[in-house]
């Protein structure tokens, strides 16, 4: 029987194949498309939509090609951090790993405004309690509530781990 080297060991395989399909899907499809689907139909037209989600779901397959082949790769844990401090070296990975930190900012953002959107479709007129004007757009101390509440639920879903955000993957039904 042969040890594993000292950087193998280091590394637990804790998710099936199920799971990283499910936390994959999630994170590449997630329920934005949904949410955004009428917009994008009201403001590109019908064909402008379709081609859209044609080009978009292109630019998909393509990603997820590219990180099948480098996680096959360099089976390292960083993911891009990784990839990009192995291909160009350390200021520009660091550079790349800021830019991707700075991304997932923006999209928690977007997430935290998207959900009480959904929840003002679900009940309509729940929104009370004005706090201030942007863009021409009430903010509601409700929609307030409900944006840090779910970005709450999502960090004690990302504290106690990616087996656990896993699991809640596979069981919500979208």
């Amino acid at each position: 029987m042969t040890t594993p080297s000292s950087e193998q060991a280091g590394l637990v395989r804790v998710l099936a194949r199920g799971d990283v399909l499910a936390l994959a899907f999630g994170a590449m499809i997630g329920w934005g498309w949904i949410v955004l689907t009428g917009t994008a139909i009201q403001s590109a037209g019908s064909l402008g939509a379709i081609i859209a989600f044609i080009i978009g779901g292109l630019a998909i397959v393509l990603v997820g090609l590219t990180y099948a082949e480098l996680a096959a790769a360099m089976p390292k844990v960083g993911g891009e951090h990784v990839y990009s401090y192995r291909a160009l070296g350390h200021l520009p990975s660091f550079l790349c790993t800021w830019a991707i930190i700075l991304g997932y900012l923006s999209v928690v953002a977007f997430e935290a405004v998207a959900l009480p959107t959904v929840i003002e479709h679900l009940a309509p007129n729940y929104a009370v309690g004005h706090l201030w004007t942007i863009a021409g757009w009430e903010v509601k101390a409700t929609w307030v509530a409900v944006g840090v509440g779910g970005s709450l639920v999502m960090m004690i879903i990302n504290y106690f781990g990616v087996t656990t955000a896993a699991l809640l993957q596979k069981w919500s039904p979208g």
